[in-house]
């Protein structure tokens, strides 16, 4: 079960709602729309989520206006936080911190298609679940 309805979206689930409007991540971000999650996030998470979208081989795929509109709609609708904790829980890859510290901050779940984080699965008591994991547990 999830904490509520509050999560803490990874940027790869975000590019890739972008990237294709068929896939589970795109129903997540519907969901996010919708305000049916609340996405919590940091200026670091934005930051990040702003320079992969302007990666070549991501900006290939999606037009300028509806980046700009996942964009705008994930930094106007998504609660913006400074986290309070600074685990290193991802050793491997220290960006991925971010994203625990901020579900931990805020008690949410993450929502995440990086191996990384799905390795976790849980972390003091923050679930970390891939996308057809959350669809399928809030489908229940």
């Amino acid at each position: 079960m999830p904490l509520g309805n509050k999560v803490v979206l990874d940027t790869n689930i975000v590019v890739s709602a972008a990237i294709s409007a068929d896939g589970t991540p795109a129903k997540i971000f519907e969901l996010f729309l919708e305000k049916k999650i609340i996405n919590h996030t940091t200026s670091r998470i934005i930051s990040e989520l702003k320079e992969v979208m302007d990666r070549p081989h991501i900006s290939d795929c999606i037009s300028e206006e509806y980046k700009a509109f996942i964009l705008d709609k994930f930094i106007l609708l998504s609660a913006l936080i400074k986290p309070i904790f600074k685990e290193n829980a991802v050793p491997e890859d220290e960006a991925d911190n971010e994203f625990v510290n901020c579900a931990l901050t805020v008690k949410a779940d993450i929502i995440s298609g990086d191996n990384h984080l799905l390795k976790l699965g849980m972390y003091k008591g923050i679930k970390i679940f891939g996308a057809n994991e959350f669809l399928d547990m809030i489908s229940e």
